[in-house]
């Protein structure tokens, strides 16, 4: 079971995926502003913020697998009709709606393999992102793939909507187990959402996804108008980053229960903000394109590590809890491409990079702070 709860958060970061690389091309046909373009990501992380968050509560007590596959039928319908969508309004409601619908394929899944296997929480989730990454690499692939065949950014979407349908196909001939009462499962939901130590790690998950998405939405459009690349080339750029991020989570998923865990997240963390630094300032344009696998490596690992600490804190509620986390992740992607994009109009797409190191800094102070906290909480046991 575990795997079709990873390939299914990989499908829901591949739609996401798809629209970095496509940006330029939906720019250029629809003659829109940095901020507009934002705008799109903004109500994509809009639609699913809202529906991963009542999704996931929904998943600790419903008949998971009907709801599960509920959701996966509406996202393929969402990949079709973008493809057919006339104009920018009818693009933003199209994007807006499939991800309030479709957007929680990942949290549900998510939610119903922690519950079974709640012992293998840090490797699984490290494992999850990891498809989610591989998700968001295969994207720009796939656009990169297309527009070199002389097709258009839609026909990309039309590509995953086959992916989508696989999904569903594998989903018919799996059984899942029946919703079972977990230690701490009466806890109200009200008392999740107010726990100071959730709040804290939400707050982290929302810096940290800022960090990576904020970062790659805008790489394509970067490598196009600062470097000068093609957009072939610049969605290899995206893929090249994304790659070291499945490397940086895939290491985590080998060391997720070490004790020194926190410290290798701190480490690889204050070696990506010098990193971004160093992209931004040489001139060189492929040393630009080689040190981006590199920063994914540090920034790839803090969102499944955060993200392990959070659902670690009420086991017996992996829905409601994931469900929050992921909102966070969400109101991230809502919040960071936008800003960036109103940043990137005034002082451009370099510029708005630098906003980056800044949040960068301020995570590295949160997780040392998170760390020493939790080091505290287990000395006094």
């Amino acid at each position: 079971m575990p795997w079709i709860a990873f390939l299914a958060n990989g499908l829901w970061l591949m739609v996401i995926g798809l629209l970095g690389p496509s940006i330029p091309s939906i720019i250029v046909e629809l003659n829109l502003s940095y901020s507009s373009a934002g705008l799109i990501f903004t109500l994509l992380s809009a639609g699913s913020l809202l529906g991963s968050l009542i999704a996931g509560v929904v998943s600790d007590f419903s008949k998971r697998k009907l709801l599960w596959m509920s959701l996966v039928i509406i996202l393929m319908a969402g990949l079709m009709l973008i493809g057919f969508t006339p104009g920018y309004i009818a693009l933003l409601i199209t994007i807006f709606f499939m991800s309030l619908f479709g957007g929680p394929i990942g949290a549900v899944g998510q939610s119903i393999m922690l519950q079974m296997y709640p012992e293998k929480r840090g490797k699984y989730l490290s494992l999850s992102t990891m498809f989610a990454a591989g998700g968001s690499f295969t994207a720009p692939l796939i656009t990169a793939l297309v527009l070199f065949c002389g097709g258009t950014w839609r026909a990309a979407f039309f590509t995953v909507a086959g992916f989508v349908l696989i999904l569903f196909i594998w989903m018919l001939f799996i059984k899942l187990p029946d919703t079972t009462v977990q230690h701490g499962a009466k806890i109200p939901f009200k008392t999740i959402v107010s726990d100071k130590a959730i709040i804290f790690v939400g707050l982290l998950i929302f810096l940290s996804v800022g960090v990576d998405i904020g970062f790659s939405y805008w790489l394509a459009e970067y490598f196009t108008t600062v470097v000068g690349f093609t957009a072939v080339y610049s969605s290899i750029a995206v893929s090249a980053y994304l790659c070291g991020v499945m490397i940086g989570r895939f290491s985590l998923s080998r060391y997720a229960h070490s004790a020194g865990s926190g410290i290798v997240i701190i480490t690889g963390l204050a070696v990506s903000t010098v990193l971004l630094a160093v992209i931004l300032n040489v001139q060189n344009p492929w040393l630009k394109l080689i040190l981006c696998p590199f920063y994914g490596i540090g920034i790839g690992p803090l969102f499944p590590y955060l993200l392990a600490q959070g659902t670690g804190l009420y086991p017996g509620k992996p829905g409601a809890v994931t469900g929050v986390l992921f909102a966070m992740m969400s109101l991230s992607g809502m919040v960071f491409p936008f800003v960036i994009g109103v940043i990137g109009t005034n002082q451009g797409i370099a510029g708005a990079y630098y906003t980056l190191i800044g949040i960068e800094i301020l995570i590295f102070f949160g997780i040392i702070l998170r760390v020493c906290r939790t080091n505290q909480a287990q000395s006094k046991l």
